[in-house]
This record gives C-alpha cells, structure tokens and sequence, in this order.
C-alpha cells in the first residue's frame, strides 16, 4: 500500500472527507503507525463543531488512537528501553510539549507546557507531520513523541480484541491524573459526577485506592449499572432524585461528612454548583470533565470553599506516566472496561459516529481503519 488515507474536516459541522495521502517514510526516529483503532472523545466533537480554538482546518481528528508500529527509523525506543519494531501493539503521548519551558523543567507539569501540541488537535494536514491524528489509515509519529509498546510484536495475538485499549489513551489518562492530583486515601469517600467513561475509570480507581464509599451521580441508568459492577457502593439518578435528596443521601451515607474527593467528570457547570457543597471538611473538588468555556459557575465561597479548607483542583489533560497508569488499568479490569466501548464504526463512517457521540447515543464509539 503506498497510500494512507483520512478523514478530513474541511468546515466545521459538516461532513468529513476521505483524502488519500502519499505513504511516509520515517526518517529520524519518526515512527509511522497502522492504526488499529481510534476513540471518539467528546472532545472531537467540540473540534468538528468549531468549538475548540486549538483547531486548525483542514484537520485530522483523533488524540485516542492505538496501533501498529508499521515502519521505524533510527533505531527509536519506547519509554521502557524497547526497540520498537514493525508489528508491535503500542500507545504513545497525544500531547508532545517542549522539554525547555518553565513549566517543563522546573514545574515538572508537561501537559501544562505552553508549547504543548497535540495529535487530533493543534495541526492542520498542512502542518508536520501532516498524518497528524488518528482519524487515518496511518499516522506520522514525530521524534519526541512518548510511545510505549503494550504488546511486542512476537507476542501480539491475531485473534485478539485490542480495539478497548482506546479507553485507557484519554478517559483513562485523564482520570489517571486526576487521581494523581487528588491524592484519594484508604477510607475516603469518593463521589463521582459522570458515568462515563472517565467515571467508570474512576471508579476502579477509587476502588483500587480503598475508599470507604464511592458514590456516583448521572442520568443514565445503564451506566450506573456498569459503576456498580466496578465497584460503585450507591448510585444516585440526577433524573430521578431533586439536588436536594441527593445531598440528604450523601450525608447520610457519609456520616454528615460530605465527600474527601468529589471529581466533576460529567462536563457540567451544574455538577460543580452541585458538587462544591458536597465536598467535606479538608476535602478536595476535582474537575476534569469540562473542555470547552460553559460560562460561570455560582458557589458560596466562604461557606463552601474557605470556611471548610476546600482545595479545588482542575485537571486538563494527562501525560504519557498517566496513560501507562491507564491501561494497567485496563489490563486489570478488561471484563468491565471493554463494555465502555459500545459502538465500532468504519473510519468511513466518522461523520455519523461524531454525530452518535453528539446526541450521547453511546459511551464511547471506536472507529476501525
């Protein structure tokens, strides 16, 4: 095959086109991809609607993407030491940040690097390494790009299922760094706003960290069905229950205290306004769902935030120690993670697949080259 082909957006909102693209050859310790699979986020469905100002048309989507290492050059290695191969199963980085910024070498934070660009994201397919997102047959993956390879080549199974692994390169890091950040102990209680896919993770997280009770908050009955097979101890339906019932339900499962850990993971400005009030005394209110401006937010400050020594912690993105943490994870709890993924979907199909992910008709689809 010496074409790869993409899915282009070319207007915003509109639908996406299949261009073919001469087939790279890696130079310099570039490593060129076969995808094998590529995640929908929700975050790609901000981009194709013109809601992201990181975008740059025309674009390839798709920052969750697994695949294939299908041609290497220079002999580059995977972040463990191992001598990438054609054939090897790997993962690698979304985001490659500069390694010289303030952020990077002194705060130790590369996914708050301010030259920080990401694959599905920042280029348009007129910039390096133009097979910039996983929307694609194949991709260009530049030098400093993080990979790590999650199955070598002599190992990988032809009869395998490695499509859910994309689970774990967005939803799965991101949550990863939240957890990170938030520091959850044994005995903490846990509330969780969103069972999606960065709620489901949570929730084997918080289970894995040993919290007393972790208790999650969503609208969709089948999804807090599956938190509660991961390890949910009570789910509470937003559809069903007042704000006010809910909080009555919280304090009484937590003793009065409210949550240690609250992580707003649904992408809602009511989540947090119901979220901060819940956190307990010395707790911690994590927010990692929302990825676009929704406006303000309105909290009682001083009663909810200083009065009570509340840290609120944002969280952005994850970087590739996250992403490694993430499919562990998944490693882990394949039987619950796998069913995050509800539809597969030709690439040729994108359009309608974003538009799936847009009307929330499924959790998370996959998009098979």
């Amino acid at each position: 095959m010496n074409q790869a082909y993409a899915m282009v957006i070319q207007e915003y909102g509109k639908e996406l086109k299949k261009q073919f693209f001469d087939m790279p050859e890696p130079v310099n310790g570039e490593t060129r991809i076969r995808v094998a699979a590529s995640g929908i986020c929700g975050s790609d469905v901000h981009v194709w609607k013109g809601e992201d100002e990181r975008s740059h048309l025309p674009m390839i989507l798709g920052h969750e993407g697994i695949g294939f290492v299908d041609a290497v050059s220079g002999g580059k290695k995977d972040i463990f030491g191992h001598v990438l191969e054609p054939g090897d199963l790997v993962v690698w980085n979304r985001g490659v940040s500069c390694k010289s910024c303030y952020d990077c070498l002194i705060k130790r934070r590369f996914y708050s690097c301010k030259n920080r660009w990401s694959y599905g994201f920042s280029k348009s397919i007129n910039d390096y390494p133009y097979l910039n997102g996983s929307y694609a047959s194949h991709m260009l993956l530049v030098p400093e790009t993080d990979i790590a390879c999650i199955v070598p080549k002599d190992q990988v199974d032809p009869k395998a299922d490695y499509v859910p692994y994309v689970s774990a390169c967005c939803a799965g890091t991101t949550t990863a760094c939240a957890f990170e950040q938030a520091g959850v102990e044994s005995g903490d209680n846990v509330i969780i706003q969103g069972p999606g896919p960065l709620g489901i993770y949570a929730v084997l997280m918080a289970k894995e960290s040993g919290a007393s009770n972790i208790i999650v908050i969503g609208g969709t009955e089948e999804r807090l069905k599956l938190c509660l097979e991961a390890g949910a101890t009570c789910v509470l339906n937003r559809k069903t229950t007042s704000t006010a019932e809910r909080a009555e339900e919280i304090m009484r499962i937590t003793g009065g205290r409210g949550g240690d850990k609250i992580f707003e993971l649904s992408g809602s400005p009511d989540a947090v306004e119901e979220g901060i009030p819940l956190t307990a005394v010395n707790g911690s209110y994590i927010s990692a769902g929302i990825a676009v401006d929704v406006g303000n937010v309105s909290i009682n400050w001083f009663r909810h935030v200083a009065r009570k020594n509340v840290r609120l912690q944002g969280v952005w993105v994850g970087d590739m120690k996250n992403t490694w943490q993430a499919v562990k994870v998944y490693e882990r709890h394949k039987d619950i993670l796998a069913r995050v993924i509800t539809k597969r979907i030709p690439l040729e199909n994108a359009t309608e697949a974003l538009r799936i992910m847009e009307r929330r008709e499924a959790m998370k689809v996959a998009l098979i080259p």
